[in-house]
C-alpha cells in the first residue's frame, strides 16, 4: 500500500507540470486565433497564479480539515474541467473567467503534495517528484505540438491534456482511504494549535525565504511562458519548431531535479542551490550574445533550466526545519503564495514591455530575477536558514 501511494503521488507531480506549460508552448499560435496581442499572455498566467496563491495561503486550515487526499482529489479534477474549459473556449474574455479556477486546481496539488513529501520523505524524494513535475512539463508542449503540426489547433491539445487530469482524478478518488491511513493522525495535527502570522514571520530567514521564492518563480515562470515566442519573434525559429523548443527549458528542469536527487543527501540543499543558481547566471548572461543561435542557443536555454532544477524542492524541503513540521503546512503554503506573487506579477509586468517595447529584452528581464535570488539566497545564508 505504502508503495502503490508513493506511485500516486509521482503520477500526481507529472499531473502538477502538464497545466504548467502547456500556456507557453500554446501562445504563438493562440495570440493569432484569439486575435489579442501577444503581451496578453501575462493576463491568463495573473489570473491562474492569482488563484494559486488564494489556496496556497489558506491551505493549511483547508488540508488540516479536510486531508491531503480529498484535497488531492478535488484539485486534479477541478484542473481538469478548467483545461476543457481552455479546450471550448472561443474568445479571449472565456479564457480569462476559467483561468482563475484554473489557478486554484493548481495550487491545491502544489501545496498538498510539497508539505506532505517535505515531512514524510528525504530530500531526494522531493528531488525526484519535482523532477517527474519536470516530465509533466515536457509532455505537454509535445503534446500540444503535435496537434498543431499535423493540422489540429491549440484547442485539441488542452482537451488531450483535460481527458488526462480527469482519469488520473478517478483514481485518486479510490485512493482517499489510503491516504487516512498511511498518514493517520500526523495529517490533521489536531493536537497543535496554528502558529501565528506574526510568530513565523519572526522566525530567523523566513522573510528571506520568502522574497527568495517569489524571485525564482518570477524567474521560472517567465522564461517558461516566453521562451517559445522570444525564438519565434526574435530568433527566427519557424511556428512549430518554437513551440515543442519551449519545452527544452523544461527538459533542463527534470534533469536539473533527476541530478540532484541523487546528488542531494552527499551535498546538501545548500551547495545545490548555490550551484544551481550559478548556471542559471551563467546560462542566461549567454543568451545576450546576439549571434548566439542554433545549437549553442538550445543549449542555454536547456543549462538555465538544470540550474533552476534544485533550487525549489530543496528550498521546500528546508521548510520544516525552520518551524517544525507541525506548523510547515503554513510556511510552505506562504512560501508557494509568495512564489505565486511572483509569477503573477512578473510576466504580466514583461508582457507590458512586450507589447511596448520587445520580447528581445526577455534575456536581460530574466538575468534581473537571477541576480536578485542571489542576494536573496546569500541573505538567506547568513541566518540559520539552509545551513550546511
Amino acid at each position: 500500500m505504502y508503495f502503490f501511494l508513493l506511485i500516486l503521488i509521482y503520477i500526481a507531480f507529472i499531473s502538477l507540470g502538464l497545466p504548467d506549460s502547456v500556456l507557453g508552448a500554446a501562445w504563438p499560435s493562440m495570440y493569432v486565433s484569439l486575435g489579442v496581442p501577444e503581451g496578453s499572455a501575462g493576463i491568463i498566467t495573473l489570473l491562474m497564479y492569482s488563484g494559486t496563491m488564494i489556496f496556497s495561503i489558506a491551505s493549511d486550515r483547508i488540508i488540516r480539515k479536510f486531508g491531503t487526499g480529498m484535497v488531492l482529489v478535488f484539485s486534479v479534477t477541478l484542473t481538469a474541467i478548467t483545461m476543457f474549459g481552455f479546450s471550448i473556449a472561443r474568445n479571449f474574455t472565456v479564457l480569462c473567467l476559467i483561468a482563475l479556477p484554473y489557478g486554484l486546481g493548481g495550487g491545491c496539488v502544489d501545496a498538498s503534495l510539497n508539505n506532505y513529501v517535505a515531512t514524510h520523505y528525504k530530500a531526494r524524494h522531493l528531488n525526484f517528484l519535482h523532477c517527474f513535475w519536470g516530465i509533466g512539463t515536457i509532455i505537454s508542449p509535445l503534446i500540444m505540438g503535435s496537434f498543431i503540426e499535423n493540422g489540429g489547433v491549440w484547442t485539441q491539445g488542452y482537451r488531450a491534456i483535460a481527458y488526462f487530469q480527469f482519469i488520473l482524478a478517478a483514481v485518486l478518488m479510490f485512493s482517499i482511504p489510503l491516504w487516512k491511513k498511511e498518514n493517520g493522525d500526523s495529517e490533521s495535527k489536531k493536537g497543535h494549535a496554528p502558529l501565528s502570522i506574526r510568530n513565523l514571520m519572526r522566525m530567523p530567514g523566513v522573510k528571506a525565504s520568502l522574497c527568495a521564492f517569489f524571485s525564482y518563480c518570477a524567474l521560472e515562470t517567465t522564461i517558461g511562458l516566453w521562451t517559445s515566442t522570444y525564438l519565434s519573434e526574435i530568433k527566427g525559429v519557424g511556428l512549430i519548431e518554437a513551440t515543442k523548443c519551449g519545452m527544452l527549458f523544461y527538459v533542463g528542469i527534470a534533469s536539473g531535479r533527476f541530478i540532484s536527487g541523487l546528488l542531494s543527501e552527499r551535498f546538501g540543499d545548500i551547495k545545490l542551490i548555490n550551484t544551481g543558481i550559478a548556471i542559471v547566471v551563467l546560462s542566461l548572461s549567454a543568451l545576450l550574445i546576439p549571434s548566439l543561435g542554433g545549437s549553442l542557443l538550445y543549449s542555454m536555454i536547456i543549462l538555465a533550466g538544470i540550474g533552476c532544477g534544485p533550487v525549489f524542492p530543496s528550498m521546500v524541503h528546508h521548510s520544516p526545519e525552520i518551524c517544525g513540521s507541525s506548523a510547515s503546512q503554513m510556511l510552505i503554503g506562504f512560501q508557494l503564495a509568495m512564489g505565486s506573487a511572483g509569477a503573477i506579477l512578473i510576466p504580466a509586468l514583461f508582457g507590458i514591455i512586450v507589447n511596448r517595447l520587445s520580447i528581445a529584452l526577455m534575456p536581460c528581464f530574466t538575468l534581473l530575477f537571477a541576480l536578485i535570488l542571489v542576494v536573496m539566497v546569500l541573505k538567506i545564508n547568513a541566518t540559520s536558514y539552509l545551513r550546511p
